[in-house]
């Protein structure tokens, strides 16, 4: 090999030793930079952790730094709560502060209906069904109807928790659930401003449970509480049949006679009104002038004197 050749030769492994040691120091380079990116992320994630921590004071200094207007605060906790739910929802549904941001505006504004069905509803559908946030959600309802009786919203969903939601093995334990539920459900059908549908569930419920005298007292109830003619005629087929089921009828004859009186009598008036009403005791009777039911004749003879100016 002449030396030209040699030297060439020599050139060429040179060229291939640096360019294989270009590419090793690249990769360690790449793997280097690849673990500071992890590294960074986890940091940013132990950041993030931290922060949320950080902007959940205490109750106290929530009053503090809103200066005792306990609203205020409670809607800037409910504006960083949607947050702080919405992210989770559509990351990790893991919500390690929901409940306690809950709690803080529970606490600020006990008055804030909303939140209690809001909070009912995401602390059991957020998450798995299981019974113990089955038993998380009750919580938010049984708060919402100890501050205000009236929410037949809170008492029907404790009822759908209660009938529908929580799972037992257990046959008794499981009827005792429905039968919670079905307490919950003629709570919310008694409750001012509950719609009917309310009332038509309470019945069918009952029926299936085996309260049959109780499922047609509803059933009655809403017939005579209902303008609807098609309704009224659903209703009345629904009470035929529990009729012949049960085999007594008295609560049905009894109401049907009420409506009959109600529409002759007073049918311009709630059948609720006319139930304190009751029937009329006087019958109708001729107009009559007033001077004859004066009995002392030197009254309305005096009256009749000052008429004429005297």
């Amino acid at each position: 090999m002449s030396p030209q050749s040699q030297a060439k030769s020599r050139l060429r492994s040179l060229l291939t030793s640096g360019l294989a040691l270009v590419v090793f120091f690249s990769a360690i380079l790449v793997n280097q930079s690849s673990l500071l990116a992890v590294r960074q992320l986890k940091d940013n994630a132990t950041f993030a952790e931290s922060t949320e921590v950080i902007y959940v004071p205490d109750i106290r200094q929530m009053r503090l730094m809103t200066l005792g207007y306990n609203q205020a605060a409670a809607d800037f906790v409910w504006i960083r709560t949607l947050e702080y739910f919405a992210r989770h929802f559509k990351g990790d549904r893991k919500y390690p502060w929901l409940e306690h941001f809950l709690n803080q505006i529970v606490a600020l504004d006990p008055d804030f209906t909303k939140v209690y069905h809001w909070a009912g509803a995401n602390v059991l559908y957020g998450r798995r069904f299981t019974n113990e946030n089955v038993r998380r959600s009750s919580r938010y309802y049984e708060l919402a109807l100890k501050q205000n009786p009236d929410d037949y919203e809170a008492a029907y969903r404790l009822g759908l928790n209660h009938y529908v939601e929580l799972k037992s093995k257990d046959p008794a334990e499981s009827r005792k659930n429905r039968e919670l539920g079905l307490a919950y459900f003629e709570r919310a059908a008694n409750t001012p401003g509950a719609p009917d549908r309310v009332r038509s569930l309470v019945a069918s419920i009952s029926s299936r449970l085996g309260k049959h005298q109780l499922a047609l007292q509803y059933l009655v109830d809403l017939y005579t509480q209902t303008q609807d003619v098609e309704q009224r005629q659903s209703i009345l087929g629904r009470i035929e049949a529990l009729k012949k089921n049960i085999g007594d009828g008295s609560i049905a004859d009894d109401a049907m006679r009420f409506q009959a009186q109600w529409q002759q009598n007073f049918p311009y008036i709630p059948a609720s009104l006319y139930s304190i009403l009751g029937e009329p005791t006087d019958q109708l009777s001729e107009d009559r002038s007033w001077r004859s039911l004066v009995s002392d004749i030197a009254i309305s003879t005096s009256i009749e004197d000052d008429g004429t100016g005297q």
